[in-house]
């Protein structure tokens, strides 16, 4: 496995030092109201508790939190589906297919924020027979297929018709990236760490990717290599 940072774990074990909360907040660059929400919505274990009501936290703690931040800042997830996902890892016996569907449902389960469209639509029927066509093992009810029935019911919208089968170049190139993600994604998972190890790589790879996409773009629709023939 290729890993995005060679020697540098996302989740620590404790080494025993103990940390007030002014401190994991300066640790972290997060400032104590919320680790204090994190704490309450229970993506954050509690502190060991001393006299006078204090709470002393540790390295995990830190990681914790640094975990935190890229499901909820470069994932964007809710906080709903941060907790799903850090539940996930928590109780292990979580291995990497499994990992990659807490993910994709994470990121990705509420959709585009359109509305609904039913199973056995016209629309739902025609994305369907697409992605069977691809050969891709897919659950019928993954997030992915749900998006992409709730994209095209939105292009049917606007334009009255839109050909799923136009996706087929994109698919492709799509699967020939997802070979090149799961090659930095471990064989199997053996501890938390490594499955928050995993997770925060998968949610990483997903941002750096639609960045390097969005710059290419750029770059196509403002330079002459990109412009169409005259």
């Amino acid at each position: 496995m290729k890993r995005l940072w060679p020697g540098v774990p996302v989740v620590r074990v404790s080494t025993g030092r103990e940390l007030f909360i002014s401190d994991l907040s300066r640790r972290c660059d997060v400032p104590v109201p919320t680790i204090k929400f994190y704490l309450r919505e229970g993506l954050l274990e509690p502190g060991r508790l001393r006299r006078g009501r204090r709470a002393d936290y540790d390295e995990s703690h830190v990681s914790r939190i640094y975990l935190i931040r890229t499901l909820t800042v470069m994932g964007r997830m809710s906080i709903s589906a941060a907790r799903e996902a850090l539940q996930a890892i928590d109780d292990q016996g979580l291995q990497v297919n499994g990992l990659c569907d807490v993910v994709n449902e994470a990121l990705f389960g509420q959709g585009p924020g359109l509305d609904g469209t039913p199973d056995g639509s016209e629309t739902a029927l025609r994305v369907d027979r697409f992605v069977d066509g691809l050969g891709w093992a897919v659950a019928p009810d993954s997030a992915g297929r749900r998006t992409l029935v709730q994209v095209f019911s939105a292009l049917e919208r606007l334009a009255g018709q839109a050909d799923v089968t136009a996706l087929r170049p994109y698919a492709d190139l799509a699967a020939r990236l997802a070979r090149l993600e799961t090659d930095m994604l471990p064989r199997s998972i053996d501890s938390p760490a490594q499955a928050g190890e995993a997770m925060a790589t998968a949610v990483l790879l997903e941002v750096a990717l639609s960045s390097l996409r969005r710059m290419a773009r750029e770059h196509m629709t403002t330079s002459t290599e990109g412009l169409p023939s005259a």
